[in-house]
């Protein structure tokens, strides 16, 4: 199947108009991500977001739909309360973008959505209301941060899952100066524009090397690849296996991260491997086998005990700079 951004919103266009004859409290359908930006495919592969706004309270919050190997539906569902204060939305990271453009309204009852757009985009571009929106992120990598330097330690799993959950809340307090949160796929692919506009392309290297990607390869890639696509295949027929490692959605990581390997991005292809190999892990605590192998997986990256302290070192320089960014955002617009 040739995948083009045209199909993907005539598929979706229909899968809506089902959806709304289907279910009678619809007020509103509309795209977030990568489909509404025009550049949805990686690896050939992607998936289409899309918000959900009922009347009553919706039976689930997500769901994902499988369209065929390479595509899926990602879909959150939202009570039509949950935008009663709607102008406050566009400090939302993740939802503002497309609250902010109308191309991404989908099904609209009324105008409603439209009404939501116009106090979204009211200042969504001006200084302070990007301040706003990264400062949160700064402010939970330092919080997080404290937890990782307590001399209280937790276990060493409990610790790697802190720490590169910090890492990338770190990453996008810079890279919302700059643009919408960067999402697991394309953190380090988006990265570097990002912090070239603010100024900041040393933090590029810093954060690959936050993450191990100075000890990857594309064979360091090949020998893990069969571990981790495992984990993400046991963790997706667990009964509380979360959304984002639906079997629907094998494809969208391991098709892209296989791609990047091939063109030589192996160091972006290891942020989405640590991440839904991460979440795996979660999903499989009970696993003996599984939480063997992924400690063996950190190891290899130089993720252990011994190097924790070093580790933690790097981040808290890491989350100096992002601060530092904002502080210079703060004072260059006079926030």
């Amino acid at each position: 199947m040739n995948i083009t951004n045209d199909l993907l919103i005539k598929l979706t266009k229909d899968f809506v108009a089902k959806r709304v004859r289907q279910n009678k409290d619809l007020v509103a359908v509309y795209l977030t991500g990568s489909t509404l930006s025009g550049e949805p495919l990686l690896g050939g592969t992607t998936d289409i977001d899309l918000v959900f706004v009922h009347k009553e309270d919706p039976v689930v919050e997500r769901e994902v739909q499988r369209i065929s190997y390479e595509v899926s539906y990602d879909i959150q569902h939202h009570h039509q309360s949950y935008y009663t204060f709607h102008r406050r939305l566009r400090l939302n990271p993740w939802l503002g973008e497309a609250l902010n453009n109308r191309h991404s309204i989908l099904y609209d009852t009324d105008h409603w959505l439209e009404f939501i757009q116009a106090g979204v985009g009211n200042q969504y571009h001006a200084a302070e209301s990007i301040y706003k929106r990264a400062l949160p992120f700064a402010e939970k990598a330092r919080s997080q941060w404290f937890d990782l330097e307590d001399p209280q330690s937790i276990g060493f799993a409990d610790w790697a899952d802190l720490y590169f959950k910090t890492v990338c809340t770190a990453a996008n307090a810079v890279a919302i100066l700059a643009g919408p949160a960067l999402t697991t796929r394309r953190l380090l692919l988006d990265f570097p524009a990002r912090a070239e506009a603010v100024n900041r392309l040393p933090m590029v290297g810093d954060l690959a090397r936050l993450i191990g990607s100075d000890l990857s390869s594309e064979k360091h890639y090949q020998d893990w690849h069969p571990a981790w696509e495992a984990a993400l295949i046991s963790a997706s027929k667990a009964p509380d296996c979360p959304p984002n490692l639906h079997a629907a959605r094998r494809g969208y990581f391991v098709s892209a991260c296989d791609a990047m390997t091939e063109s030589g991005a192996y160091h972006a292809a290891l942020w989405p491997m640590i991440e839904t190999w991460r979440l795996a892990v979660q999903t499989l605590n009970q696993d003996v086998a599984v939480q063997s192998t992924w400690l063996s997986f950190l190891d290899t990256l130089d993720f252990n005990e011994e190097s924790k302290e070093n580790r933690v070192a790097q981040l808290d320089q890491f989350i100096d700079q992002a601060e530092a960014v904002l502080a210079d955002w703060k004072n260059a617009y006079g926030i």
